[in-house]
């Protein structure tokens, strides 16, 4: 049986700049309030893109159309920086931007059902 040594934060936050291509700025700013999400951070991330059904490059056009959706500019960057290294082309980004633009822009109607029945209530 192998021992497998548990990396350190230091080399996580090493492995996240390999991946992304420049420093993770949010994690080494998590690191020093709460280093010991670090790790939890990687194999979340690990868990979710070994997952079998749904390939890598329609995890990352989805991990961009959330980050867009939720208004987190650093994040969407990086996930279209992450997904082109994936595979994803400019159209496909594109496309993901305006699902995400459509799904958040149908949403104002849902959230708006009980103000509308109110007003068609009324005479």
């Amino acid at each position: 049986m192998t021992d497998k040594q548990t990396p350190s934060v230091d080399q996580i936050l090493k492995m996240m700049a390999e991946n992304l291509g420049e420093e993770p700025i949010p994690m080494i700013l998590m690191s020093k309030l709460v280093p010991e999400w670090i790790p939890r951070q990687a194999q979340e991330r690990k868990f979710i893109f070994e997952l079998p059904h749904i390939p890598e490059k329609y995890k990352h056009l989805i991990m961009i159309a959330v980050a867009a959706a939720v208004n987190s500019h650093l994040c969407t960057e990086t996930f279209i920086k992450l997904a082109q290294r994936a595979g994803a082309s400019k159209e496909e980004i594109g496309e993901a931007l305006l699902a995400a633009r459509f799904a958040l822009a149908s949403t104002i109607f849902a959230t708006a059902v009980e103000g509308m029945e109110y007003l068609s209530k009324q005479a």
